[in-house]
């Protein structure tokens, strides 16, 4: 099947419900979410002047709430990938001919114990091409398992491929960047190692972010679009249904970018919205052909850097699951001190 080099993607800003923790409640409440946004798609592929191949939704728009609970209650809101509701967005994915980027959590049977932040993308027959599970943010938020908490594990199970994921379509290669990632550059970094031409950024930001800190995270997908030379795509909540942060708790902003960082479409702040915006495959390969910044990576320089560096370990929880987000935060405050006694970092000065 040849390469389709024409097309646009779609960033869905939605409207998620959070989801109770009581069958069959839970379940209505999925599937609300879920109809929602077949809504929306039908909507940004309708009409007949849609070229939409590729559909981004955001972090936490089916099955998720916004509040600290028991790990018990985690379980609760957790379902498989694959699994009913997967099943569902194959069939929309079908009917639409679309590619669906979507993100759950997900318990998994050969790790009990435990729950993952998993996104992963659909392709217009219906199959999962690609899982991405989040590598990131779980020492502030939720305590899901990680990739690196069960390393060994992870990779004997899944390979290391598996850790940056990509998949290999008609429309590009294809990325997954899940929220707080894109703070971290080496997520889209090995990614776009493993081939991505395109990434798609699931998140959940909130507003009660700084002013400075919403705009940041915008340079940041400037910068990851640009020095990866990727196509970037984030569809971010547009409002919270029943959740503790307030309907409006979110700053919104989906926004489609270029393999140079230039901003082709957005959305102006919160609130329900669909956009959609132009991928021509060839202009990114033209542009990666020319000397340009992933091509003079020099890998082999800083790979003794990160191997020294003192942070995050890998395997930390594999003989024990995370219960909860006091143990991921206490890991943290375990490694400042390390810094700190190692002389790299200095501790900020309290005055009286």
């Amino acid at each position: 099947m040849s390469d389709i080099m024409h097309y646009e993607v779609a960033c869905l800003q939605t409207r998620a419900r959070a989801v109770s923790l009581d069958e069959p409640q839970k379940d209505a409440d999925i599937r609300r979410n879920l109809s929602r946004i077949f809504d929306l798609i039908d909507y940004i592929t309708a009409f007949g002047n849609s070229d939409v191949r590729l559909v981004v939704l955001p972090e936490y728009a089916i099955n998720a709430r916004w509040q600290k609970l028991e790990l018990a209650d985690w379980f609760r809101l957790c379902t498989t990938i694959p699994g009913p509701y997967t099943d569902l967005l194959a069939e929309k994915a079908a009917q639409r001919n679309v590619y669906i980027a979507a993100n759950m959590l997900e318990i998994h049977d050969d790790f009990p114990g435990r729950f993952f932040n998993t996104s992963f993308l659909i392709g217009p027959d219906g199959k999962i091409l690609i899982k991405h599970w989040k590598n990131n943010n779980n020492a502030w938020v939720f305590p899901y398992t990680t990739p690196s908490d069960i390393y060994t594990d992870f990779v004997a199970k899944f390979g290391r491929e598996a850790l940056f994921p990509v998949a290999r379509t008609e429309i590009g290669n294809i990325g997954l960047l899940t929220c707080g990632e894109l703070g971290f550059p080496e997520n889209a970094r090995c990614t776009m190692m493993n081939g991505a031409e395109i990434l798609l950024h699931l998140t959940s930001e909130p507003n009660n972010m700084s002013h400075g800190d919403v705009r940041n995270w915008e340079a940041l997908r400037t910068a990851r679009a640009y020095e990866n030379k990727c196509y970037l795509a984030m569809a971010n909540i547009g409002m919270y249904e029943g959740a503790t942060r307030g309907l409006h708790g979110t700053h919104g902003d989906s926004a489609i970018h270029n393999f140079e960082g230039t901003v082709l479409n957005k959305i102006a702040g919160p609130g329900e919205a669909t956009i959609k915006g132009p991928v021509d495959l060839n202009a990114v390969r033209r542009a990666r052909s020319r000397p340009f910044h992933p091509v003079t990576i020099r890998a082999a320089l800083y790979a003794q850097e990160y191997a020294n560096f003192v942070g995050w370990p890998n395997d930390e929880f594999r003989e024990n699951p995370i219960e909860s987000i006091e143990q991921t935060r206490a890991l943290f405050q375990r490694i400042v001190g390390e810094r700190r006694a190692k002389g790299i970092d200095k501790p900020p000065r309290d005055y009286q």
